[in-house]
C-alpha cells in the first residue's frame, strides 16, 4: 500500500454526501414523481492522455477516496467528448482504480464571440442577448466596467441554468451527473486561468472548465477546487471567479505561491490553503513491464537516473511559441552539458524519458543526438510514449528524477525517490509546492548559467549520499498525506 494513505478512515466531505439531497431526493420531497437516486461525488476533470502526469490525477483522487470510503460512487466528467477515441481510454481506464467510478463525456456546448451556437441553444441566446462585439470586448478586457458587471451576472446566474437544461434535454446522464451529485470536485491542473502569458481564452477555457462549478452554484449544490495552481485571473475574467470562490466550500492550491497570488487579488474562499496534487496518490505500477526493461537496457535497480526535458514549443498552450530560439536551443545545451558531466564524473546512466508524448522527438534531436559517442553509450533513449504505471514502476527504481516537468517530479517524490527540477519562470507558479516540501534547493532556473554547476553539485551530493536523500522525501510523505485527507474533509 502506498504510504500516503494509512490513517483515518471518515472524511467531512464524504459526510456532506450523506446529508445532501440529490435532485430527484429534492424532487420527491416537492411532490414530484421522482426516484432518488444514489448521491455521488462529481471529479472535475480527467485530464489529457499523452501527458502520463495529466493521466495520474484522477486515479490518484480514486485512490484517495477509495482508501477511506470504499463504497463512495465517484462520476468523473472527461475533458473530452463522449464518442471520441480519449474518452473511450479514458471510460475503460478509470474504473482500474475504482469499481465505483464510471465516466461522462464533456456534454457542454460552450461558444465565443465569433462562434454563435446551433439556432435554439443555449449559447445562441446568451449570444444573442450580449451581440459579439460585447463578447469580444468583455474577453479582451476592453468593455466598460459597468456592462462587463452585467455580463459576468449573466454568466453567474442565468447562463448556467440554460446551458444545463440543453444539456438534460440531449444528454441526460450527463446532466444527473451533475444534479445528482452531492459534492462537485474541480481535481488538480492549471486549468482556471485567464490572461496567462497574454493569453485571454475566456470561453474556450476558463469558462469551459469552470462551467461544472457554475451550474452546481446555481443548484445550491456544494462544490470546491482541489489542488490548483493560478498563474493569472485578469479582469473581467475575477468579476466571474470571485463570487464563484467565494462560495466554494473549499478553494485549495497546490503551491503556496498561487495562494499568494489568490490572497493579493483577493479571490481566496473562506476555507483555502495548500493542498497537494492528486497525482501524489497514484498508486499504479507496471512491474513486468519494469523488469523487462531493465533487462532489456543492462539497467539495475537504484543504479540509473532518469531526465526528463520541457520544450515551450511542442506543446500546446499558453506556453507555445513564449520563449525565443534561443532561449530554447540554451536549454538544451545545459541539459547536454549536464549529462556529460555525470556521465564522465560517475558512469552512472541515464534513461530520457518523456513525461509528454511531444517531447519524445525533441529529446532525440536536441539532446540524445547530440551527444558525444561516449555518453550516448550510457543513456538510453526512450522511444515509445509509455504508461504511467511504466514511469511509476521506473522511478521508484530510479536513483535520482531529474526533471524539467512538474509531474514527474511529484511522481517520483511520492515514492521516496530524490528528485531535482532544472525549470524556466515560464513553467508557472506550481514548482514552489517543491519549497512547501522543504526542498527549495532542488529547484533550478535553468535560464541562470550560475545554476549549470548547482545542478550538478546537487545530483553528485544525492550520488554520494543517496540514503540520506531519501530520508529527506521520507521525512515529508506523512504531511503530504495529511494535506491530502484535508483536501477531501
Amino acid at each position: 500500500m502506498c504510504p500516503l494513505l494509512n490513517g483515518p478512515r471518515r472524511l467531512v466531505l464524504l459526510a456532506v454526501l450523506a446529508v445532501l439531497p440529490t435532485a430527484a431526493t429534492a424532487a420527491a420531497q416537492n411532490g414530484a414523481a421522482a426516484v432518488p437516486a444514489a448521491r455521488h461525488l462529481l471529479a472535475t476533470f480527467s485530464w489529457g492522455t499523452g501527458n502520463i502526469g495529466d493521466i495520474a490525477i484522477a486515479p490518484g483522487l480514486l485512490n484517495l477516496l477509495r482508501e477511506f470510503e470504499p463504497e463512495l460512487p465517484v462520476v468523473v466528467m472527461t475533458s473530452q467528448r463522449a464518442g471520441s477515441e480519449a474518452y473511450a481510454r479514458i471510460a475503460e481506464y478509470l474504473p482500474r482504480y475504482s469499481q465505483h467510478c464510471r465516466a461522462v463525456g464533456y456534454p457542454f456546448a460552450i461558444g465565443s464571440d465569433t462562434k454563435a451556437g446551433e439556432p435554439g441553444s443555449a449559447w445562441r441566446a446568451f449570444h444573442d442577448r450580449w451581440g459579439a462585439s460585447t463578447l469580444r470586448a468583455f474577453e479582451n478586457g476592453t468593455l466598460s466596467a459597468r456592462v462587463a458587471a452585467r455580463v459576468a451576472d449573466d454568466i453567474l446566474n442565468r447562463l448556467p441554468r440554460e446551458i444545463l437544461k440543453e444539456v438534460q434535454d440531449k444528454d441526460p446522464e450527463a446532466a444527473r451527473a451533475i444534479t445528482d451529485a452531492g459534492f462537485v470536485l474541480l481535481t488538480s491542473g492549471t486549468t482556471l486561468n485567464f490572461g496567462r502569458m497574454g493569453v485571454r481564452h475566456f470561453y474556450s477555457f476558463s469558462l469551459k472548465y469552470s462551467m461544472p462549478m457554475l451550474i452546481a452554484r446555481v443548484l445550491g449544490i456544494p462544490y470546491g477546487v482541489g489542488g490548483q495552481s493560478f498563474e493569472a485571473l485578469d479582469w473581467p475574467a475575477d468579476l466571474v471567479f470571485r463570487p464563484l470562490f467565494q462560495q466554494a466550500r473549499f478553494v485549495y492550491c497546490r503551491d503556496p505561491d498561487s495562494l499568494a497570488y489568490l490572497a493579493q487579488r483577493d479571490l481566496l474562499a473562506a476555507r483555502s490553503g495548500y493542498r497537494p496534487d492528486s497525482t501524489f496518490f497514484f498508486q499504479g505500477f507496471d512491474e513486468p513491464w519494469l523488469e523487462a526493461y531493465l533487462r532489456e537496457h543492462r539497467l539495475e535497480p537504484k543504479k540509473f537516473i532518469t531526465l526528463t526535458i520541457r520544450s515551450a514549443k511542442s506543446q500546446p498552450g499558453p506556453l507555445a511559441d513564449t520563449i525565443t530560439q534561443e532561449r530554447e536551443d540554451a536549454h538544451m545545451e545545459r541539459i547536454r552539458t549536464f549529462l556529460t558531466a555525470w556521465v564522465t564524473q560517475t558512469g552512472v546512466p541515464v534513461v530520457l524519458c518523456p513525461e509528454v508524448r511531444y517531447e519524445i522527438p525533441l529529446m532525440h534531436e536536441h539532446v540524445y543526438q547530440r551527444l558525444t559517442p561516449e555518453v550516448q553509450k550510457k543513456c538510453v533513449w526512450m522511444d515509445e510514449f509509455w504508461t504511467t504505471e511504466q514511469a511509476y514502476s521506473l522511478y521508484r527504481q530510479a536513483e535520482l528524477v531529474v526533471s524539467m516537468e512538474m509531474h514527474s517530479v511529484i511522481m517520483a517524490l511520492s515514492l521516496a525517490t530524490p528528485v531535482l527540477m532544472p525549470q524556466f519562470s515560464e513553467n508557472g507558479r506550481k514548482v514552489w509546492m517543491l519549497e512547501e516540501l522543504d526542498l527549495r534547493d532542488w529547484i533550478f532556473d535553468i535560464d541562470e548559467p550560475a545554476d549549470a554547476p548547482r545542478l550538478l553539485d546537487a545530483a553528485l551530493k544525492i550520488h554520494q549520499g543517496p540514503d540520506q536523500a531519501r530520508d529527506r522525501v521520507r521525512r515529508q510523505l506523512p504531511r503530504i498525506r495529511q494535506l491530502g485527507l484535508e483536501m477531501v474533509t
